[in-house]
């Protein structure tokens, strides 16, 4: 990454490299390689990775070579059998890139690892071969090659990882690809996929010969030359951008034409409109220069699973979206609390740190896809809107709900959740329906979990649409307020994680305090776990897979309630559960201790007021 300049520095500079320019004349576009194509390092979600014939893959916390997790690929029958992805949006035929994936087996003995291309050419599938190397058992290596050159004339391009001969499962990380952009971006000159300053600064160094190659984006009149006028005119596009357009929530919205291409996809992406009062009078703090933030809690897909940069996240979308729209300068921020493999159940009890301490002015809540039936989700999630609504600065308040490749997820109760509380709705399934929209080729990312590039823009599309429909007349609200009826519950709204150490009368036990400031149950011994705590109940916040995690028994006061960590669809992430909940507050005299002899995580407790 190019050094940033600013100030007389940049100042400076751009007015000698004009001049310099005018000297130099016209400069040839020579084409910049060096752009990270892609960089998949399976955090959150399986980075658009899918199994290649038989073999399944899935994102895992069990190995890594960079981060915190990895792709492992199992249930392989034949060497031909791996993770592939999709290629043809990142590589073209007959240019040169750079590509690499880190790998791991551990089969008991060296197996050669291969990574290859499939292609189509004449009509015909064919096979190159990118990288190969000999890994060794349990030892990462690298499948590495500097310039693989895509054949000439081939279409429909995937990336895989296979192996020789050997049927082994193993796993994958940090796959990299690297080279000249397939699509040209205006205004982006250093190859990073982004048009900002730092490009101003290297089109200027180019120009004066301190730099070898430009990005073809940087010919800004599309006159297939390089010069002083595309300086000036990119420095004017990023430097001095167009003001913001002058907007109000008085009427002005009212007379706006929609000129999305797909008007229907937006319409049925707004499931519900809401109660607008709460989010019309955040609008018009924005507009009067005001500090307003906004706040996205969810799962992975909150968090940007498979879009392929946190720019392209439906988040960062929609964020800038109202910045740009609304905000006056800086005054406008957002965050980002997407966690991946993560229910309301966790979200209920992560709020406070996570959104509440942001003081965000406008929260969207999405849980359709980690969420389950039952109520233990249901009444987290409601727990978790009503809390949302509760707070002090009295929040905009807004539920998204993202669909799975049928089109499945738990909309139809949280539906339910939003229309008692008279909330907006922006649906995945809504926009994919009505908007005729294919979910494996413009919304989702080929995991049928996470919506790819396509589906984050949609989202955000609708997001945008809902703002704009919000401050029409038709559709104004001049007051809000949070009803006393409740759908399946919210009696956990009132929850606050607290330092389980400071509690009266803590003992430890004999559990032990993890590396990470958890509390691993020792199985040298059962005793249990004791605090005291004045409140109605407990939530437990604790580790979960669907194998290996074990049962405690959590005592209050003589009654005993067993909560499991044996849970599916956390994937070795966090989880919680109702350890105990009463109607009334009073001294709760709790004992936590294993049931069996599963290893059971003790992240935290929260505590119900």
């Amino acid at each position: 990454m190019k050094q940033r300049k600013t100030g007389k520095h940049l100042s400076a500079l751009l007015a000698g490299s004009l001049t310099a320019a005018v000297c130099f004349g016209a400069l040839p576009v020579i084409p910049a390689s060096a752009a990270v194509l892609l960089k998949a390092e399976f955090e959150t979600t399986n980075d658009s990775f899918t199994g290649r014939g038989g073999a399944a893959v899935q994102w895992t916390s069990d190995r890594f070579y960079t981060g915190e997790c990895s792709l492992f690929v199992s249930g392989r029958t034949a060497a031909w059998q791996g993770a592939s992805r999709d290629a043809s949006s990142l590589m073209k035929a007959g240019q040169t890139y750079e590509v690499s994936a880190a790998v791991l087996q551990e089969s008991g003995e060296t197996v050669s690892m291969k990574f290859s291309m499939q292609y189509s050419a004449g009509g015909t599938t064919k096979y190159a071969d990118i990288a190969l190397v000999d890994a060794a058992d349990g030892e990462w290596a690298m499948l590495s090659n500097p310039s693989f050159t895509v054949p000439e004339g081939a279409t429909d391009l995937s990336i895989y990882v296979e192996t020789t001969e050997s049927k082994t499962d193993f796993y994958v990380d940090t796959v990299v690809v690297k080279g000249a952009p397939s699509v040209i971006k205006k205004g982006d000159a250093n190859g990073d996929l982004s048009a900002d300053v730092a490009d101003v600064v290297y089109l200027a160094k180019y120009l004066i010969t301190e730099e070898e190659s430009v990005e073809a984006g940087a010919d800004m009149n599309d006159d297939k030359i390089i010069n002083a006028v595309d300086l000036s005119l990119m420095k004017n596009a990023i430097l001095f951008p167009p003001p913001a357009p002058e907007v109000n929530i008085s009427g002005d919205w009212d007379n706006y034409q929609e000129t999305a291409s797909n008007l229907k996809a937006l319409q049925g992406g707004l499931l519900r409109i809401g109660n607008t009062a709460r989010v019309r009078e955040k609008i018009a703090k924005a507009q009067a220069g005001e500090p307003v933030t906004i706040g996205y809690i969810g799962g992975s897909i909150t968090e940007g699973g498979s879009s392929t940069s946190p720019d392209k996240c439906f988040v960062n979308l929609s964020g800038n979206y109202f910045k740009n729209t609304f905000g006056t300068g800086n005054n406008v921020k957002f965050v980002n609390a997407g966690k991946a493999g993560t229910s309301s159940v966790v979200g209920n009890m992560r709020v406070d740190k996570d959104i509440f301490e942001k003081n965000c002015d406008i929260i969207f809540i999405e849980f359709a896809v980690n969420d389950q039936g039952g109520a233990r989700f249901q009444k987290s999630y409601e727990s978790l809107v009503k809390k949302c609504l509760m707070q002090e600065n009295e929040p905009a308040v807004a539920i998204i709900t993202m669909c799975k490749g049928d089109l499945s997820g738990n909309e139809d109760w949280m539906v339910k959740v939003a229309e008692n509380y008279d909330l907006p709705v922006i649906s995945a399934k809504g926009a994919i329906s009505k908007g005729n929209i294919n979910y494996n080729a413009e919304f989702g990312s080929g995991d049928n979990l996470h919506p790819g590039n396509g589906g984050h823009q949609i989202m955000a599309d609708c997001i945008g649409y809902y703002y704009r429909q919000a401050l029409r007349s038709e559709n104004a609200d001049e007051t809000y307020e949070i009803p006393t009826t409740e759908v399946f519950g919210a009696e956990y709204a009132n929850n606050h994680l607290v330092d389980i150490t400071t509690l009266p009368n803590f003992n430890a036990g004999s559990w032990t305090r993890g590396g990470d400031g958890s509390f691993n149950y020792s199985k040298n011994g059962n005793n249990p776990l004791k605090f005291t705590v004045e409140g109605k109940g407990i939530l437990l916040l604790f580790k979960s897979n669907s194998s290996g995690m074990g049962t405690v028994n959590v005592n209050v006061n003589g009654k005993t309630n067993k909560v499991t960590s044996n849970l599916q669809w956390t994937w070795g992430g966090q989880d919680g559960d109702v350890g105990y909940y009463q109607p009334n507050s009073e001294t709760l005299n709790v004992e936590i201790s294993s049931a069996d002899n599963g290893t059971f995580v003790l992240y935290g407790i929260a505590v119900i007021q």
